[in-house]
């Protein structure tokens, strides 16, 4: 059985005179512990059925289901990561990373002891008395997701997580964050534009056509790619010769 399924999802929006449909009957199983990255075409509704999976916006049809459970409002057990960090500038590091806990009132010292070892194990424990206008993109990308972590999520989303980061430091997340997720078996769901990151990360990409968005194709990563890191991945000629078959169908619905 599937960890989360996604069945038949379509959506619409709507304005005072007509209306646009985003996505139409979307089917979708993800395995636990798995990776999976959506990519296709500006408009496609990539984001849309994210926000749908996240419980943030309610379907037109369809229904989402986590461990069998539906998903029809805003989860807890789900942890969503964006483009820009939203760090609060007014509370250090640790406070950053603390708000889940905060609002949840689950503020203990074996939480604040957990956020610590977070912050060491993703490379800024120095950093947890800074604020966030002392650190760079990177380092602030790195507080998110300790932030999207602590609260222990049976899912997490990422929005074009490293979309606004130099390439260097982009390499350097995009390995630190699967190293992290794979350690601590996390299901995931990547929406990105960039077809390099979704074949360095995952281990199934789901392409979008538009128009309404639907599934055009499901591409299994090659088992080369998916077993060494996104730095090395891009090194093999495996991953050339995959880039060039997910390009030219992305190249075909375009």
């Amino acid at each position: 059985m599937a960890y989360l399924t996604v069945e038949e999802i379509s959506h619409l929006y709507f304005t005072e005179k007509d209306y646009t449909k985003a996505i139409e009957e979307i089917s979708l199983d993800v395995n636990k512990g798995s990776f999976v990255s959506i990519i296709g075409p500006s408009g496609c509704g990539k984001t849309t059925l994210l926000s749908i999976i996240a419980g943030l916006i309610k379907p037109s049809k369809g229904r989402i289901l986590l461990e069998n459970e539906p998903i029809d409002h805003q989860n807890s057990s789900i942890g969503y990561m964006l483009q820009q960090d939203y760090l609060f500038p007014w509370k250090n590091i640790m406070e950053n990373v603390l708000i889940g806990p905060h609002i949840q009132k689950n503020i203990t010292e074996e939480i604040k002891q957990k956020a610590a070892n977070l912050l060491e194990e993703i490379g800024i424990g120095q950093t947890k008395d800074a604020y966030p206008g002392q650190l760079s993109g990177g380092m602030r990308q790195r507080v998110a997701l300790a932030r999207t972590l602590i609260t222990d999520p049976k899912l997490l989303l990422l929005d074009e997580p490293f979309s606004a980061l130099d390439y260097q430091t982009k390499l350097k997340l995009e390995n630190l964050v699967l190293e992290i997720l794979k350690k601590y078996e996390m299901t995931s769901v990547l929406v990105t534009h960039d077809i390099g990151e979704a074949i360095a990360m995952s281990e199934r990409i789901v392409l979008l056509n538009s128009n309404p968005g639907r599934i055009a194709q499901i591409f299994d990563v090659p088992k080369e790619i998916v077993e060494t890191t996104p730095f090395d991945s891009r090194q093999s000629p495996v991953y050339s010769d995959f880039f060039q078959t997910v390009w030219k169908e992305l190249e075909s619905l375009e």
